[in-house]
């Protein structure tokens, strides 16, 4: 059964005392509102390195008093304005905080959900929090304050109650980051340790390559501006995937664990993220296999035209064994400093497909390519063929692949280049 407690006051603390150590295993608690029992289920959050649960975010359940589920969205609606809002969500967080600190959780955080947008209308005492954490015994820095920044209008106020929490010394995430008007200039601004992923992001990067490395370059300009990031919504082994090849620093979602009342911190996750791990270095050496072959085929040809530029210094003539290949689209030549010293060479048949729109990028002469790792890697390897990833090619704005080696003429040092077409699978 569920201990109940009368409905919470918010002008003060709720009056719960902080348990004494041999109460862990009591039942959770529970209170009314509006005819409904509410109480606290917990999400875990996976460090990915670490294998296990590093946090759990507390999410509100409601029934009936037939035991039926009243579903949460429902519940969020019921508040008539601004301050009913504000009381909901402190039930909400009093709830979560006093049934977490009843439960065996090590030093793990617990995650809650602010709504900030009523917190900055109604400008309440800024002293809940403090009280509230003094009242469950939980230390300011288990608490992790999840905040979705695009709600807020008055930017200054949310900063303002930021740095209160801060000053407790709780940690401050932003959630749903990529969904709706989220901007990357206020993360920035808020510089939050945490940074939750939408999980809408992660279910389009699962079915769409271009929307995985949008994710992965996502993740990394997170991590540039100081955040962990969270990727929520994993529900399958292959977002799963997904997610650790973006390098994300944790995960959650049903495909690991659902929320539950009763916390297990003692449930072992170590060996499926070793499966998953294991299974992205598979992905990643399959990867690179596939690459291989999709080059094997024109590397007779590409050798052909390098000794055939070597010995006729004709950058045109030299690249006419390689079109006979429908993947090749065109043909240039860097020098050792990496400035294009030819101009593009393009196959007859991708003649016709050059898009007009990117005619300012199309003509290459005096460009200079020092940058890109095909020409640092094959003046790295002389004479070793290069085979880059795939990336966007600014030349026309399509994925491509860039084949590279050095060639020695005259006592000069170039690195002839050849960039295939690549259709995302």
């Amino acid at each position: 059964m569920l201990n109940t407690v009368q409905p919470l006051h918010y002008d003060r603390p709720a009056p719960v005392r902080p348990p004494a150590p041999e109460r862990l295993t009591d039942p959770i608690i529970a209170t009314r509102y509006r005819g409904l029992s509410l109480t606290s289920h917990f999400q875990p959050i996976f460090s990915i390195a670490h294998g296990r649960a590093v946090g759990y975010e507390g999410l509100i359940r409601a029934q009936h008093a037939d035991g039926t589920a009243e579903p949460p969205a429902a519940l969020l609606a019921m508040p008539r304005n601004g301050h009913e809002c504000l009381e909901l969500d402190r039930t909400c967080r009093t709830l979560h905080v006093h049934n977490f600190a009843r439960q065996a959780t090590g030093q793990a955080w617990l995650f809650l959900n602010l709504n900030s947008q009523y917190l900055v209308s109604e400008q309440p005492d800024i002293g809940f929090t403090r009280n509230l954490l003094q009242a469950s015994g939980i230390p300011a820095h288990r608490l992790v304050i999840e905040i979705i920044e695009s709600e807020v209008s008055d930017h200054a106020q949310l900063k303002r109650f930021i740095s209160h929490f801060r000053q407790l010394g709780c940690l401050i995430a932003i959630d749903d980051f990529g969904a709706g008007h989220s901007n990357f200039d206020r993360i920035w601004d808020l510089e939050p340790d945490i940074v939750k992923i939408d999980r809408r992001l992660i279910q389009d990067a699962g079915n769409s390559r271009r929307v995985e490395r949008i994710l992965t370059g996502m993740v990394s300009l997170l991590h540039e501006a100081g955040s962990l990031v969270v990727v929520e919504g994993v529900e399958s082994e292959h977002e799963a995937l997904v997610a650790i090849a973006a390098n994300a620093d944790m995960v959650q979602g049903f495909y690991f664990a659902k929320p539950q009342a009763h916390i297990n911190a003692s449930q072992n996750f170590a060996t499926t993220f070793d499966s998953l791990l294991r299974g992205q270095q598979w992905k990643s050496v399959k990867r690179n296999a596939d690459l291989q072959h999709y080059v094997r085929e024109i590397e007779g040809l590409f050798r052909q035209a390098v000794a055939n530029f070597a010995s006729s210094q004709q950058v045109e003539q030299s690249s006419g064994v390689l079109f006979s290949d429908p993947r090749t689209v065109r043909c240039y030549l860097l020098n050792e400093a990496g400035y294009q010293v030819s101009r593009n060479v393009y196959a007859p048949h991708y003649q016709q497909q050059l898009n007009a729109r990117f005619a300012p990028l199309l003509c290459g002469d005096n460009a200079n390519w020092s940058h890109r790792h095909y020409h640092y890697r094959a003046l790295k390897q002389p004479g070793v063929i290069q085979i880059s990833r795939p990336y966007l090619s600014v030349a026309d704005s399509r994925m491509c692949i860039t084949v590279s080696q050095t060639v020695k003429v005259g006592g000069t040092l170039y690195v002839f280049c050849c960039d295939l077409d690549w259709q995302e699978q």
